[in-house]
This record gives structure tokens, sequence and C-alpha cells, in this order.
């Protein structure tokens, strides 16, 4: 085989790699984690999915801090941003922004377990890809 043809052959072996790629980075399907959460004595599962940065910004956009909040430095309404993301990235069992709400204004659910909610949900929201973008040649 020629030079040319080799060369030609390796370039289109190339072409095709980068394009099985890009259609796999396209073609990603969201992160999720499951939750275990204990209540009265029973272990119960949660299932949250990722959302778009796009979503993630629309729904911070949605949920800004009110003046007093952005002067204490927050990007967010915590009051109303934290159900609002939970609703958003509940899978199993889906839950609305309301049966959020209904869980912040519980006074069964402490900050650290309202914390845990919200931190896992915006941590799966943050997470980066499991790409390692090192060259271990």
């Amino acid at each position: 085989m020629s030079d040319v043809k080799i060369t030609a052959s390796r370039l289109e072996q190339s072409k095709r790699d980068k394009e099985s790629v890009l259609d796999r980075l396209k073609n990603k399907k969201p992160r999720t984690k499951t939750l275990t959460v204990e209540v009265g004595g029973d272990e119960l599962e949660l299932t949250f999915q990722a959302i778009s940065s796009h979503d993630l910004d629309a729904l911070q956009t949605k949920h800004a801090p009110t003046l007093e909040q952005k002067a204490k430095g927050f990007n967010f309404n915590p009051d109303t941003f934290g159900p609002a993301l939970v609703a958003a990235c509940s899978s199993e069992p889906e839950m609305t922004e309301e049966d959020t709400k209904e869980l912040w204004e519980s006074g069964a659910w402490s900050t650290g377990e309202l914390g845990q909610l919200f931190d896992t949900c915006i941590s799966l929201c943050m997470e980066g890809m499991n790409t390692n973008f090192t060259n271990n040649a």
C-alpha cells in the first residue's frame, strides 16, 4: 500500500473516531445519584438526576436573591432555590416544587437534612465529567 493510501486511510479512521466520540458526548445521559434517608426507622431511597447547565442557570435566575440576600453575598434566594432545585432534580419519586416546599416548611426536617437534599442536587449538577484530560503516554 502506498504512503498516500495509508495516510488517507488513517485520516478517514481518525475522522470516524472523532465522530464516534462526539456522538457519545452528545448523547450522554444525565448523572443520577441515589440518596438513602431514614424516616421512622425505614430507609427510603430518593433518586436525583442532574439538570442541564441551561436549566440550572434559568432556575437560579428565577430564584434570584432579594436585595438583602444579595448584600450578604448570595447568588440565589436560599429560601426558594433549594426546594426548586430538589424538585427539578427529583427522579424517583418525582416531586413537585410544592412537595419540596412542604419539606422545607415542615418542622420535621432539620437544616442539616434539608442541606443534604440540596447538597446532593447541587453537587450532582456541578460535578464534572469523569474524564481524564491528562496525557498518560
